[in-house]
């Protein structure tokens, strides 16, 4: 058997080092990490400094390691200490997550649906679908996170969300998947562009403009997106990346900065300055929903059910 699994480095078994931490510690533990001082640390947490100072020290003690350098002007992670306080932002981030699913549970006979999503539920069939549950099942609460594929994807696997709704490819995950929805892929463009008046454009027609993409949500797949559009017709993307919303990207477009990608279906009335245009030579887009198959929650199975009804109707799905 592995004595590392079992004993700690101070020479004292793991398991007594557990048994000895609870998770005030790791709250004070990562206050004085965030504020970088046990004053302050104290005074975020309405405790004395003494007692922030023990608690640290407890741990320091079992541990058998410094977690801090403590210094005139506050208080600075050691080595171990950085290590340490990752983990232990993980692990309250996972308490956390599980106090509130299970409440979540308790909370009521349909529960809580939390959705993932990388789009905008402005318009399009992702509200349509969204108005479908509000209809059928008006006692389901729901709580919505707009964030990048990764960081869904992470979520869902920690059971911090119940389902996720996809562009493009399906999510990479040990669960299961099904498309929901395809959409035609659109380019935006200045309402003064050569182009912005035209049925629809090609790829080799749009190859040699200022790509603009965002940095976060669906970003990463339109930029995958465009270089495999462009290199189809034998050119090099030249993309360039802003750290702004979906609105924000159709704003600079509005400028004439740029043109933008876009998967999803919105309101061209609200930007009468702008057109958007089809890409006639670019594949359609699938959306996906995506979920963990063990998860029992019954506002997610109706959710689900209500999901293969619209691709039916959508004529993704047999």
């Amino acid at each position: 058997m592995n004595g590392s699994s079992l004993w700690g480095r101070n020479g004292g078994p793991i398991s007594t080092i557990l048994q000895g931490v609870d998770g005030r510690d790791l709250e004070v533990l990562l206050a004085v990490a965030e504020t970088g001082s046990f004053h302050r640390a104290a005074a975020q947490l309405r405790l004395g400094q003494s007692a922030v100072s023990r608690r640290v020290r407890k741990l320091e003690d079992l541990l058998g390691v410094s977690l801090f350098e403590r210094r005139t002007t506050g208080a600075r992670l050691t080595h171990a200490g950085s290590e340490f306080v990752a983990c232990s932002h993980e692990i309250m981030e996972d308490l956390k997550n599980a106090v509130n699913r299970a409440q979540a549970h308790g909370a009521a006979e349909n529960g809580v649906l939390r959705i993932g999503t990388m789009a905008p539920l402005s318009c399009g069939p992702q509200r349509r679908l969204i108005d479908s549950l509000l209809s059928e099942h008006p006692d389901i609460r729901l709580h919505f996170v707009e964030a990048e594929r990764q960081r869904l994807i992470s979520m869902l696997s920690h059971r911090s969300l119940d389902a996720v709704l996809s562009i493009g490819k399906p999510l990479a995950l040990n669960g299961d998947c099904f498309p929901v929805w395809i959409s035609e892929v659109h380019v935006s463009l200045s309402g003064q562009h050569p182009l912005a008046s035209a049925t629809n454009v090609s790829w080799c027609e749009i190859a040699n403009e200022a790509f603009l993409v965002s940095s976060s949500k669906a970003g990463p797949d339109i930029h995958d997106l465009i270089i495999r559009g462009v290199s189809t017709v034998g050119r090099t993307a030249r993309i360039v990346r802003q750290h702004l919303s979906k609105e924000g990207i159709l704003g600079l477009v509005g400028l004439g900065l740029g043109i933008s990608i876009l998967t999803e279906e919105i309101e061209a009335a609200r930007y009468p300055d702008m057109a958007f245009v089809p890409i006639s030579d670019c594949e359609p887009v699938p959306f996906s929903l995506g979920w963990r198959p063990e998860n029992d929650n019954p506002a997610l199975r109706r959710f689900i059910s209500l999901a293969r009804i619209e691709a039916k109707r959508n004529g993704v799905l047999s």
